[in-house]
């Protein structure tokens, strides 16, 4: 008889064993999806309650607590026409040049004037160090849009559809506004114009539950069918909490 048999055995259940074992361990170190999600900043959704200083957001993964306080600030963005172009404002344009070098804009933002002025666009620059994945395979080039081009600064003068504004480059420049431009105004508000059903989209750190302390709440419409887009950082603390409305999403 051969007693290799037993002996070969009990090593593959020994080291079955000890690979088990080293599994369990990897897996209740390693942080979980959830965990990660946790820590991104900030979160947007549409707004299902408010008490006091803590708003209910709910998302496509769930809802999420907010809360603010006396500090944050609070702005409402909304839809505007061609006469809330006003000398003075600012405005960012963004559409397409004509041959001559002119730009219909067909997507027009405008806000107040700040203390500091009128900001700059945020325009995202690469990062010369970031090296790409070893396994990553190259994507094609993005084809640039033909005669694309924003114009953003403050408007010193408006003539029916054109309107002229002073850049930060201090470059004066003549726009015209197209018929059926989507114009969008920001203004400064208060926590009173937060409502049931509004979308909302709050920066802010999160804690290890999860819920986000705003430092800026931004407050927008809903959609035609009375629902939010699909933002960053939705819920998480699974659908139904705080009464939300089905087929609601997230805001910005």
């Amino acid at each position: 008889m051969n007693r290799s048999i037993p002996v070969i055995a009990a090593a593959t259940t020994f080291v079955l064993a000890a690979c088990g074992a080293a599994s369990a361990a990897k897996s209740s170190t390693s942080p979980s999806p959830a965990a990660g999600n946790a820590l991104r900043n900030g979160a947007s959704g549409q707004l299902v309650q408010v008490n006091g200083q803590t708003l209910i957001l709910t998302g496509p993964n769930g809802d999420i607590v907010v809360t603010y306080t006396t500090a944050t600030t609070f702005t409402k963005t909304s839809t505007a026409t061609l006469a809330d172009i006003t000398r003075g404002t600012c405005i960012t344009a963004n559409g397409q040049k004509d041959t001559a070098g002119a730009l219909t804009a067909t997507n027009v933002r405008i806000a107040p004037m700040a203390a500091t002025g009128c900001a700059r666009p945020f325009v995202p620059s690469p990062n010369p160090a970031a090296s790409p994945r070893p396994s990553a395979s190259p994507r094609p080039a993005a084809t640039p849009r033909p005669n694309g081009a924003v114009v953003s600064g403050e408007v010193t003068a408006v003539s029916g559809t054109s309107v002229t504004v002073l850049t930060d480059t201090k470059v004066s420049q003549t726009i015209k506004v197209a018929s059926a431009a989507t114009i969008i105004k920001s203004a400064t508000v208060t926590a009173s114009d937060l409502q049931n059903g509004l979308c909302i989209r709050a920066n802010g750190s999160r804690n290890s539950a999860g819920d986000v302390q705003a430092t800026a709440i931004t407050i927008t419409p809903a959609g035609p069918s009375g629902t939010c887009t699909t933002g960053f950082g939705g819920g998480g603390r699974g659908p139904g909490a705080g009464g939300a409305p089905p087929g609601s999403g997230t805001g910005g």
